[in-house]
This record gives structure tokens, C-alpha cells and sequence, in this order.
């Protein structure tokens, strides 16, 4: 009944539990996947080596907007210090994509002076004062992201003469001991504003329709601008440089038709829009200039075009297809093709070594493997994808219609994709494994209780099962009474009796002891003759029925056996023994089954075992006779044969209890034994199996650079 009742109070904690689950999941909203953000272009041409398509930003407090580029190299963002025009030069403040002034933000929170620590490798080499304030995409109105507490870093150098953007997702350490600061994309991320950390991008041109601005798309790609290809490239093991692609080959062909290979050895370029030209090598650069009739400029490391040879290769017209893999050979390929017009850009002023704005042709001579990039010019053409949480990134053919609409699609989140369950879900799973954990544990709980009142049930039942005329229950070990403490026979009535022992499954609570006469006293001897008196029942109850067996029967039942004449008398009760010589029989024990030996006759050479002092015995008992009663001190009762005779016939003649002890006791058997056995017979206790279980980033530091200008200047090479 009360297993019943366990069960149904689980079966409803179960369905508590279950209604609980589907409510908590009805009640939480479900987590909506954001969408990409598309950041709008500021749809201003910047820089003084285009020039470029810029994004605006809005930054500190009140809000300074200022154009930058994008950098996808930058975990951070960089724009132009206040002191880095001077106030009468209006033109550089626009054309540098306006400047911003810490000092008029109330939000800025100055970190101190690093090194940008990027393209360092090219020359690169800014210095910047970093700080902490709140920055937005887009202009105001625009409904871009507006996010605080974030790294900017303003500086004056003309080196980097547009400001950045920055993609990357790592964090800046400013010390060692700080624990990085999250970029701008990581935040967003963080915040659920964009599925991903991932962005797709292209830069724009002037040349294509009525001038195409750029596109950067957060958290996703803009699919109208690019055609799809089967090319994805792992990201490499340089932390700076890891928009690693193969370029396995360079190739010009000319409006007639001819054709020339400008890369002799495939190499590994990285992409990077920070930088705005492409750097190969120098036998590459050469092949360009074979192609296109290009003359090295010592005195400013550039490609200068003046107009004649411009007019030519507008006629030329020639178009350059770069090959690109995972790899330097084979695997899935893509080409991206650029025409003529992608490589006519202009330079001006402050451009090292440049007086005035002049045509150049984007190509730099790159003196060592870690210098091959593919920069700005290349992503005019080119769509760049980036999934920085898979680690790979593709770059595709762009195309451009005026009809085209655009199309956003989301990358997923590597922790959404592998899961793909909404918050809702996870919750409501939660619920359900602690529920079936409790459920468990409590079935657990009743089973083993269950179990253990089975077993509790099965032992009293073996305790309680009766076993007569000694038979040994199968699978069990008969054993012989023990020698023992627990087993201590005592002399006098009123002392520690025997305790019950088990006996073939059955727990006999009487005691081998024999019956006294009425009252205690000591010293009190049997006695031969006399007026025989009955020996009282033991006080202990016997085996059967809870009653005593004694030596002594009803005179009613079983006519008496008189006792030997001829053995000496003793005193009746009170007296003292007599002295006389001990007796040459005694009567055998009636405890027993009547023997077919046990006649009236006694056996001259029968002697009964007699144990003095406190020497102990051991108690049988035989078929359903059980025996009790006291023994006197000095002597003890007579030991048992340890089995019944077969030959047994019913009817056979016991001592009667309430005759003179006169009639000669039969003589006992010569050939019966003693039960009192000194080996010990054990049961073996069943042992239970099984064994217990065995108890179970700060920014980034610079690098030895090398001497000469460097990527806006001239580069001197050693």
C-alpha cells in the first residue's frame, strides 16, 4: 500500500514538474537571430592615394563625426587627431576625413600613447594616444549601433592619412595584467546585435556606372554584389596576417587579344584593406612593367603615370586576372579580374616625395614574403567574406548593376549553429533533466527499499521456518553446537541460561538443563530410593509450543521402570549426598527417542559420561524430542548419542517421574556415542559480490622594421 502510494505521489511530481517545464518555456520569449547590419557608406571620396569610398562614425560625447576606411587587420578604431591639420587648412580637415578632439568629449577616458601596431611589416609604424569612449556607425539619424566604452585611438601622423575602422574580433591589452578590453565587433556580438563575428566587404570605385560606393555589411554579406564560387580559405596561423590566400597566378591580357604572365612563382599574399596598394615581387612588379610600360620611381618607391603613358593604357585597355586557391597550386580556384581603370588612382600631397597630385599605377615591390598583400586597389573588384568564429574566409567576383537590390544574409553563430535550440529550449531541457533526475533518484530510492524489506522479509521467514528431525535445508551447512562464549552451559537455576541459537533455520530458546525440584538450595544431590518426587519443569519454555521437555513424564502416560535395587541410596531433598560409591549405571536420558536397546534390564557394563566441575556440554535434540533441566553441581546430565536408533519400536517403555527410583535402570547402548563433538562444523556465510568503485592581447608590440619609407612614403631597403 505504501509502495502504491510512493508511486502515485512520483507520478504526479513527474506531471508538476512536466507542466512547470512547458510553462517556463510558454513564458520566455523566444531569442530572435538578429539581422546584418549594413553600414552606409558616408558616400564621400577621402584619402590622398585614390581616392577611396569612407564610413562614418560618430564619436565621444557630444557626438564628432569623422570618415574612416576599414581595416580588417585593427581590432580597433583610429582617427585623426585635431593637431593633425592645422586649423587654417580646411582642405586637410576634409580630405582626411575630418579630425576628432579628445578633449572636447566628456565621455573620453585616455589610456596613453601606443603604437598602432599593425602592417608594421610595410612600414607602418603610428604612434597613437588610446582611450575609451563611446563610438556609433553611421551618421546621426541613421539607426546604426551607438556603443560605449570603446578603444579609439587618435593620432596626428601622415603616414596613415585616412582613419580606420576596425574589424577584427580580439581583444587590447594595455598592461599585463589586464584582462583585455573587447573590440568593437566582439561587443556586438556580445549584445546580440549581429548573428555573428563576421562581416563581408568591398571598397568601391569611381570607374563602374556612375561611381559605386563601398559596402560593409556586420555580421553577414550583401549576396547582390558578388558572384558565388566554390573557394574557402582557412584562416593562417599569424595572428596579424591571417587572411592568407594563394595566389598561383597573374595574368594581363590586352584589348588585342595578347596575353603575358605577371607572377613567375605563385607566392602568399594577405588581404588587407588597410593597406591601399598591392605588394609583390620584384620580378612580378617587373613583369607589370614589361606589360605595361611601367617606370620604377626610385625617389618615391611608386609606379608614376604621366599622361602619355596614361592615354596608352587607356587604349590598351588591358585587364589583369588574378588566380587565386587555398593554396599556391591546385584545390578550388577563383578568378578575380581587375580592368585598367582599378589600377588608375591618383596620389597628392602629403604623400612623401609627391608635390602634387599625380596619376600612379598601385604597385609596390615587396622585399620579402611577409610584405606580399593584396590592399584596397584589389578589393575594388574583389567581395571579401570574413567568419572569424570558423576561421575562414572567401573572396569573390563582384558584380555591378544598376538594378540590383540588396540582399543581406546572415552568417550563423558557431555556438547557435551547433546547438540550434532557442533559449526557451534550453531552459526547457534543464527543467526536464532535473526532473528526470529526481524521478531516478527516487525510484532509485523505493526500489532498494523495496528490495531490502523483501530481503528483511525472506530472512525472518527463514528464521521462523520450523525445521523437524534435523533435516538441512538445501544449500546450507549443518552445524554442530559451538564451544563458545554464546554457548555457556551453567549449573545453577537463575544464571545466564544458553541463548537461543539457530538450528536448521529454527531458533530453539530452550535450555539443556535439568528440571530441580521445588525451592533452591545448594548443595542438593539426586538420591537413589526413597519416595521419588517429581522433578519440576524447567522455567524456560521448550521447543514446541513454547513448553519444557523434562526427564520426567505424566505416570499416567507411560508405565514406570523401576530403578535398580541393588545401587545405593542416596538422602531425599535437604539431606546430603551420600558418600556411597558412585553407581555402575545410570538411566539413560527418556529425551531421546526410545531406543530398541532401552530394556528394564540393565547392562552391568554400561556407565553413564560424567563431566565434573564446570566442564560444559553441548545440547542436540533428536526427531521432535527436545530435552532441558538443571544439573546439579558436581555432576552433569548424561551426553546423548548424537543420532536416534533406526530400530526404534513405538510403544517402548520411559522412566515414569513419580516412581521410587528402585527398578534397574536398562542398560544403555555400549555401541552409542557421545554428541559432544571437538570439531566445529561451519556454515559458510554467503558473501555478496562486486567491488566498490574506485574513488575516481595588449596591443600589439612592434617588430623590427625595416629602414626606408614606408607604406605612404619611400621605402628604403637594406
Amino acid at each position: 500500500m505504501q509502495l502504491q502510494l510512493s508511486s502515485s505521489r512520483i507520478l504526479l511530481a513527474v506531471q508538476w514538474i512536466s507542466a512547470v517545464s512547458a510553462g517556463v518555456s510558454r513564458l520566455i520569449p523566444r531569442a530572435s537571430t538578429p539581422s546584418p547590419i549594413s553600414i552606409p557608406p558616408s558616400q564621400h571620396w577621402d584619402g590622398n592615394d585614390g581616392p577611396w569610398s569612407s564610413f562614418t562614425l560618430q564619436v565621444g560625447t557630444p557626438v564628432q563625426n569623422v570618415r574612416v576606411s576599414i581595416s580588417a587587420a585593427s581590432p580597433n578604431t583610429w582617427v585623426v587627431r585635431s593637431d593633425g591639420c592645422l586649423s587654417s587648412d580646411n582642405s586637410c580637415f576634409e580630405s582626411r576625413g575630418r579630425t576628432f578632439n579628445p578633449n572636447s568629449s566628456t565621455t573620453w577616458e585616455q589610456q596613453g600613447s601606443y603604437q598602432l601596431g599593425f602592417d608594421q611589416s610595410l612600414g607602418l609604424n603610428v604612434p597613437g594616444v588610446f582611450g575609451n569612449d563611446t563610438l556609433g556607425l553611421g551618421i546621426q539619424g541613421s539607426g546604426g549601433p551607438m556603443l560605449e566604452d570603446q578603444i579609439i585611438a587618435a593620432y596626428t601622423s601622415q603616414d596613415l592619412y585616412l582613419g580606420m575602422f576596425g574589424l577584427n574580433p580580439s581583444s587590447t591589452n594595455f598592461s599585463a595584467t589586464d584582462q583585455g578590453r573587447p573590440s568593437y565587433m566582439s561587443t556586438l556580438k556580445s549584445q546580440n546585435l549581429i548573428p555573428s563575428l563576421s562581416f563581408g566587404y568591398t571598397a568601391g570605385n569611381q570607374y563602374r556606372l556612375k561611381k559605386v560606393y563601398g559596402s560593409l555589411t556586420l555580421g553577414g554579406y550583401d549576396s547582390s554584389l558578388f558572384m558565388q564560387n566554390s573557394l574557402t580559405v582557412p584562416f593562417a596561423e599569424d595572428a596579424v596576417r591571417n587572411l592568407l590566400v594563394g595566389i598561383q597566378s597573374i595574368s594581363a591580357k590586352a584589348q588585342n587579344g595578347t596575353t603575358s604572365n605577371l607572377l613567375p612563382t605563385p607566392i602568399t599574399a594577405n588581404v588587407d584593406s588597410t593597406i591601399p596598394m598591392i605588394w609583390l615581387p620584384t620580378e612580378a612588379c617587373q613583369a607589370f612593367e614589361r606589360a605595361f610600360g611601367l617606370t620604377w620611381d626610385e625617389e618615391t618607391d611608386l609606379y608614376l603615370v604621366n599622361d602619355e603613358l596614361h592615354d596608352a593604357l587607356q587604349k590598351q585597355n588591358a585587364s589583369v586576372t588574378f588566380t587565386l586557391g587555398a593554396g599556391t597550386s591546385g584545390g578550388q580556384t577563383a578568378d578575380i579580374v581587375l580592368p585598367y581603370d582599378s589600377f588608375d588612382l591618383l596620389i597628392q600631397p602629403p604623400f612623401d616625395g609627391i608635390s602634387q597630385g599625380q596619376r600612379y599605377f598601385p604597385l609596390r615591390r615587396a622585399s620579402g614574403d611577409q610584405q606580399f598583400t593584396l590592399g584596397r586597389t584589389f578589393l575594388q573588384e574583389a567581395y571579401l567574406t570574413v567568419d572569424w568564429e570558423r576561421r575562414n574566409f572567401s573572396i569573390s567576383q563582384c558584380v555591378f548593376s544598376e538594378t540590383a537590390t540588396q540582399n543581406l544574409v546572415p552568417i550563423s553563430s558557431v555556438s547557435s549553429s551547433s546547438s540550434g535550440l532557442s533559449s526557451s529550449a534550453k531552459i526547457g531541457i534543464a527543467v526536464g533533466v532535473v526532473a528526470a533526475a529526481v524521478v531516478l533518484g527516487l525510484a532509485t530510492f523505493f526500489i532498494l527499499r523495496r528490495r531490502k524489506v523483501r530481503h528483511a522479509a525472506a530472512a525472518a521467514a527463514d528464521k521462523s521456518e520450523e525445521n523437524p528431525g534435523g533435516v538441512i535445508r538445501q544449500g546450507f551447512v549443518k552445524e554442530e553446537l559451538g564451544t563458545g562464549f554464546d554457548n555457556t552451559r551453567f549449573e545453577m537455576e537463575g544464571s545466564h541460561g544458553n541463548a537461543s541459537k539457530p538450528y536448521g533455520g529454527k531458533e530453539a530458546d530452550w535450555v539443556d538443563e535439568k528440571a530441580r525440584y521445588p525451592g533452591i538450595r545448594p548443595n542438593l544431590a539426586e538420591v537413589e530410593g526413597g519416595e521419588g518426587r517429581a522433578e519440576m519443569a524447567a522455567a524456560g519454555g521448550g521447543f514446541y509450543g513454547g513448553r519444557g521437555i523434562h526427564e520426567m513424564y505424566d505416570p499416567s502416560s507411560i508405565p514406570p521402570v523401576e530403578l535398580p535395587t541393588e545401587s545405593p541410596r542416596g538422602e531425599m531433598e535437604g539431606s546430603t549426598p551420600a558418600s556411597s560409591p558412585r553407581r555402575s549405571g545410570i538411566p539413560k536420558s527418556p529425551f531421546s527417542n526410545p531406543l530398541s536397546s532401552l530394556s528394564s534390564t540393565p547392562s552391568s557394563n554400561s556407565s553413564p559420561i560424567l563431566h565434573k566441575g564446570s566442564r560444559r556440554s553441548r545440547s542436540s535434540f533428536f526427531s521432535s524430542f527436545s530435552r532441558g533441566g538443571n544439573r546439579s553441581s558436581g555432576l552433569s546430565a548424561p551426553s546423548l548419542p548424537s543420532q536416534p536408533s533406526t530400530s526404534a519400536e513405538p510403544g517402548s517403555p520411559a522412566i515414569s517421574p513419580d516412581r521410587n527410583r528402585t527398578a534397574r535402570p536398562p542398560a544403555p547402548n555400549p555401541e552409542l556415542f557421545s554428541p559432544v563433538s571437538r570439531k566445529e562444523t561451519f556454515s559458510p556465510a554467503p558473501t555478496k559480490g562486486g567491488q566498490d568503485p574506485e574513488g575516481v592581447l595588449s596591443p600589439i608590440s612592434p617588430v623590427s622594421l625595416p629602414t626606408g619609407k614606408g607604406v605612404f612614403g619611400r621605402f628604403r631597403h637594406s
